[in-house]
C-alpha cells in the first residue's frame, strides 16, 4: 500500500477526488470561482463607500491566492474526512489550535476519557478537583476558552448539520457577504428616500 491509499483509506475515489484538488486543473477552476468572487465583493465595497451612508464596509477580503488555498485545503479535509480537524485549526481563533483540533468531533466516551486525562495530569502534579473542575482549568490555560462548555461546544461536537454549515461558510462566505453589503446599501438609500 502507498502513501496514497494510506491517506484515502485505499478508497480509489477518494484517491482520484484527492489528485484532482492537487492538480493545475483544480488550481485553474478554483482561481477562476476565487477571482469572481473577490471582484464581486471588491464592487459590493465601492458601493459601499459610494452610497457615503452609516454602514459597515466590508474588511478584509482575502487575496485570490489565499482564497484558492482555503477552499483546496478545505476539500482534501472532506475527502479525508477530516473537516472538523481542518474547522478548529483554519478557522478557529483558538490557542494551540493544532492541539485542539485532536479532540475535534470526538465521541461522548471519548471527551470523557480526554476530560478524564486533563484531570488525570492535574491530580500528578498534586492539584485537586473534581473531572470537570480540571478540565475546564485545562482548557482555560492551554486553550484561552472560559469553560469546558463552550470548548465542547466549538471543538468536540460536530453534528452533521454543523458540518454543513462550515461547508456552506466556507464555500459562500464571502459571496454572502457581498450580498449582506447590498442589502445594508439598500436599506441605508431605501431610509434617506423616506
Amino acid at each position: 500500500m502507498n502513501l496514497r491509499e494510506i491517506a484515502t483509506g485505499g478508497d480509489p475515489r477518494k484517491a482520484l477526488a484527492t489528485k484532482f484538488f492537487q492538480s493545475k486543473q483544480a488550481e485553474a477552476f478554483l482561481s477562476i470561482v476565487a477571482h469572481r468572487e473577490r471582484r464581486i465583493m471588491e464592487a459590493v465595497v465601492d458601493l459601499q463607500e459610494a452610497a457615503d451612508a452609516d454602514i459597515d464596509v466590508i474588511e478584509g477580503v482575502p487575496s485570490v491566492d489565499d482564497r484558492v488555498e482555503q477552499i483546496r485545503s478545505m476539500a482534501l479535509a472532506m475527502i479525508d474526512e477530516s473537516l472538523p480537524e481542518w474547522y478548529v485549526q483554519e478557522a478557529m481563533d483558538l490557542e494551540n489550535a493544532e492541539e485542539a483540533a485532536q479532540y475535534a468531533d470526538q465521541t461522548e466516551e471519548e471527551w470523557q476519557e480526554t476530560k478524564e486525562t486533563w484531570a488525570d495530569r492535574y491530580r500528578e502534579q498534586g492539584i485537586e478537583g473534581g473531572v470537570d473542575e480540571l478540565a475546564t482549568a485545562h482548557v482555560r490555560t492551554r486553550f484561552d476558552v472560559d469553560d469546558l462548555e463552550t470548548f465542547r461546544q466549538a471543538v468536540v461536537e460536530w453534528p452533521n448539520e454543523r458540518q454543513q454549515a462550515v461547508l456552506e461558510e466556507a464555500l459562500a462566505g464571502g459571496l454572502e457577504m457581498a450580498e449582506q453589503g447590498i442589502r445594508d446599501v439598500t436599506d441605508a438609500v431605501d431610509s434617506e428616500n423616506r
